[in-house]
């Protein structure tokens, strides 16, 4: 019975040391986890964009000329992607991908995967300032 204990005790212990190296608070914020959808830390400004069935959560981001940029996708209702072709930006999953806006304008994002009857619905811009 004490050796059951120990073990268990072991065990409990090693969990809680693991989810103590967990992820830190900067790692959250850039995952969009707790944070505004487009936050800036540092030299890298991250953006999560969600989509749903034909929308995404966002219709326009603003970003500054020279800035890197760390895009996340999230589908949260059926399989979209993310496309900025002036930018040479394409995400055809959810995940992130990063880039530099490095020419001032506003330039269209759109679904990359067709999804259906609202498919050519689904667009938003991105103004680099």
């Amino acid at each position: 019975m004490n050796k059951k204990f120990v073990i268990a005790a072991s065990t409990l212990l090693l969990a809680v040391a693991l989810a103590a190296c967990g992820s830190s608070g900067k790692d959250s914020a850039a995952q969009g986890e707790g944070a505004p959808a487009n936050a800036s830390s540092g030299d890298v400004q991250a953006v999560t964009l969600k989509a749903t069935n034909f929308e995404f959560d966002q219709k326009e981001i603003r970003v500054k000329k020279g800035q890197t940029v760390k895009l996340t996708l999230e589908n949260s209702q059926g399989m979209h992607g993310v496309e900025i072709p002036d930018l040479k930006v394409k995400l055809d999953s959810p995940g992130s991908t990063e880039f530099v806006a490095d020419k001032e304008g506003t330039f269209e994002f759109k679904c990359s995967i067709m999804c259906g009857a609202g498919h050519n619905d689904m667009v938003g811009k991105i103004i680099v300032e």
